[in-house]
């Protein structure tokens, strides 16, 4: 069993809305970039996997806000895998305020493993070693509570 991934970030004015939070939408491209970073930590970028024929796209998901963020703060987002079977990965994501580590949002991404010509593929054996790293199957998360 492995670690969550952890990726720090400080929010930027110019994602904030005009209610003064970060707009909905700006967090999916923060859960996003959390998966990719994870991912190139493992040794898999996305132009690691293309290169041995292989894409990972995000298939599914589901994403609750529980509490806003606003410019100039500091994030964290713990990323790991629940669940790998066959073709798919299931990642949970939790955004935190880096200092009191209050949840901010909670999400699950489901990632469907497909050749670069778009059809579904097993994970490699390879692939999932990698993901070992990151493993996490009876962790906790807010979500759903």
């Amino acid at each position: 069993m492995g670690e969550p991934a952890r990726l720090q970030l400080k929010v930027r004015h110019y994602e904030v809305d005009q209610y003064g939070h970060v707009n909905h939408a700006q967090y999916v491209h923060y859960l996003e970039v959390a998966r990719i970073e994870a991912l190139d930590a493992l040794g898999l970028s996305l132009a690691e996997m293309r290169r041995q024929g292989y894409l990972i796209l995000a298939v599914e998901l589901s994403v609750k806000y529980l509490a806003p963020a606003r410019s100039g703060e500091p994030l964290e987002i713990v990323t790991y895998v629940r669940e790998i079977r066959g073709a798919r990965s299931f990642w949970i994501q939790e955004i935190r305020d880096a200092g009191t580590q209050r949840p901010l949002v909670t999400a699950e991404v489901t990632g469907a493993f497909a050749t670069v010509d778009g059809r579904p593929a097993r994970i490699p054996l390879s692939f999932r070693e990698r993901l070992s790293a990151i493993y996490v199957p009876d962790a906790g998360t807010t979500q759903g509570k």
